[in-house]
This record gives structure tokens, C-alpha cells and sequence, in this order.
């Protein structure tokens, strides 16, 4: 089965994006001569896509040769012979790709020497720009936060605490960017005028609260993070959406709030720990009471900003 990766922030129809990942799966092997595709009935279903979506997609890769569309059986992958084979179509389009980038890099002026040298640095990381990144928050946001960005771009990164005064500016002077969340942009931008420094927000992933509000459907459900400033977002967010949907129980509370860890630690199903929390809700925590936390708490959008500024800045 084809695991399909659809992803609405890139500037590619859902069409597109189906059907080049159908190519990929033929060309790489995934596809085997013969087999049966999924209807177009189960891949819009699965998908969540328009039925006539999928069914053009189908119809033009048997159009163009890949499919065999079967009245009453579905759309197989067609055989075939010879010359006539899945390396040779894979070679031409591996020229057609070639051609295309070809293009658009003389379209943007950059030499095919330029071009080469920027894609080597895009997927090796070598040559980057070493950038010098300041993230000035919470403490806690601003360790998860400064850590993450260590870990994806190997950017040179300090945390600031909002609260750090004299010692945080001239942190911050020694630094290419500062980087904050929404919540703090007014006060960070104040900061970073008065020292001559560009600010750049960090958008936070929404895979984490996702992935709460569908366990909390049926599990009690509870949130650990260290310092109760951090709060604000996940308060919001789950107080509005959370509450509404179930009966279940929930909680959001800061590690040294004794009373509500001990109930949580009783009676939640399911916790989701802050890192700078979690060695402390181990030693607190049955080790048959399940506990999660996240390495990758910044959207994607806010790490290619940044690699862009890597690449090309």
C-alpha cells in the first residue's frame, strides 16, 4: 500500500501531488506490473479528496500509458515489454525533470555553477551560512525552542529568558536574529530595534495539540510543562476546542503544582511532559503509566525560513 503525503501549504495541487507520488511509487518499485491499484472509491475516501479528482488522475496515467483501467476490476499497473519499460519512461522523465530546472535556474539568472553549488548546500548542508540565533522568550520556550533549532539546522542558538534584563541584551547583541513566538513579538521587536537586530517569529507545529485533542477523545488526558507563563497557548487551545468534544478529564499544570500531580499521576491515562519536566515525572510516574514528550515543537514553515536564510542570506 501506498502511504501518500499530502501537504496543502505547498504550491502544488492535490492532484499534482498524487499523482507524482503515484510515479515515484512506479518508478522506485513500489508498484509492482499487474497489481491492483486502490479504486478510486477507497484512494479519494482515504485521502479525503474529490472523487473526480482521483478519477482524472486515473485516467490520465492510463492516457499516458502506466494504467490499465478494467470495467467491474479497478486500474492495474500495466505490464510491459521491451524497450517499452518503467526504465526507460523513469530515464526520460529524469531528463524531462533535468530540462525543466534547467529552465527555470537560467529564468532566475543564477549560472549552472551558482545552481549546482546552491544544491549541493541544500542537501548535504555543507557551506552554509553559520547562522548566530538568539531565542528570546519564556525560559522554558526558549530552552525547547533554542534546543530544536540546535538539533535541525545546527545553527548556533541561545536561549534568553524575557526576564534576563542587562545580561539577556547583550546576549542578544552578539546574534544575527532574534527569534520569539506571536505571544512575545511586541516586547522582542522593542528589544531587537533598540540594538539593531531583525526579529523572526516561530511558529509553533500544530502536530502536538493534534495529536492531544485525538487521544483526549477517549482517554484522560493531561499536560506537564515546568513553568505556568508557558501556559497561555495550550490553556487556550484546549479549554476552547477540548472541553466541547468529551467528558473525559483534563488537565494543564506546572510541575510544582503538587496537588494537580498527584491527581494526575492517579487518574490520567495518558501524559504529555514538557522535556525540561520529564526526568522529574519519571521518578514521579508508575512505570506502566504511559508518558510522551516531543523532539519538534517549531513548524515547518519557521525551519525552511530559516534554511532559506542558511542557503541564500
Amino acid at each position: 500500500m501506498i502511504k501518500f503525503n499530502l501537504d496543502k501549504k505547498v504550491n502544488l495541487s492535490f492532484y499534482e501531488q498524487i499523482k507524482g507520488q503515484l510515479l515515484s511509487a512506479i518508478y522506485c518499485g513500489k508498484i509492482k506490473e499487474g497489481e491492483r491499484l486502490p479504486s478510486i472509491r477507497e484512494l479519494s475516501d482515504d485521502l479525503g479528496v474529490n472523487y473526480k479528482t482521483v478519477r482524472r488522475i486515473y485516467l490520465n496515467l492510463a492516457e499516458e500509458g502506466y494504467l490499465e483501467m478494467m470495467r467491474g476490476s479497478g486500474a492495474f499497473l500495466k505490464k510491459r515489454s521491451g524497450e517499452d519499460n518503467y526504465e526507460q519512461m523513469r530515464r526520460r522523465a529524469v531528463f524531462k525533470l533535468l530540462n525543466e530546472v534547467t529552465e527555470k535556474v537560467r529564468n532566475l539568472g543564477l549560472t549552472t555553477q551558482q545552481f549546482a553549488r546552491l544544491f549541493d548546500g541544500l542537501t548535504t548542508g555543507v557551506n552554509l551560512r553559520k547562522l548566530k540565533l538568539a531565542v528570546v522568550d519564556h525560559e522554558e520556550e526558549a530552552f525547547i525552542f533554542s534546543r530544536e533549532l540546535q538539533a535541525r539546522l545546527g545553527a548556533e542558538v541561545v536561549p534568553i529568558s524575557l526576564d534576563a534584563g542587562t545580561e539577556g541584551i547583550s546576549q542578544a547583541k552578539e546574534v544575527d536574529y532574534l527569534l520569539t513566538t506571536s505571544w512575545h513579538m511586541d516586547q522582542v521587536r522593542t528589544l531587537a530595534e533598540s540594538i539593531g537586530k531583525p526579529v523572526l517569529e516561530i511558529k509553533p507545529s500544530h502536530q502536538i495539540y493534534t495529536e492531544i485533542l485525538a487521544a483526549a477523545r477517549d482517554q484522560n488526558i493531561a499536560v506537564v510543562i515546568q513553568d505556568e507563563r508557558t501556559m497561555h497557548a495550550s490553556h487556550e487551545i484546549f479549554m476552547n476546542l477540548y472541553h466541547p468534544s468529551t467528558q473525559k478529564r483534563f488537565w494543564i499544570a506546572s510541575i510544582d503544582r503538587e496537588d494537580l500531580i498527584d491527581d494526575i499521576v492517579e487518574k490520567a491515562d495518558l501524559i504529555f511532559v514538557s522535556p525540561m519536566c520529564w526526568d522529574e515525572m519519571r521518578k514521579r510516574t508508575p512505570a506502566d503509566k504511559e508518558l510522551k514528550t516531543y523532539e519538534h515543537f517549531i513548524s515547518e514553515t519557521t525551519i525552511i525560513d530559516l534554511k532559506e536564510l542558511q542557503l541564500l542570506g
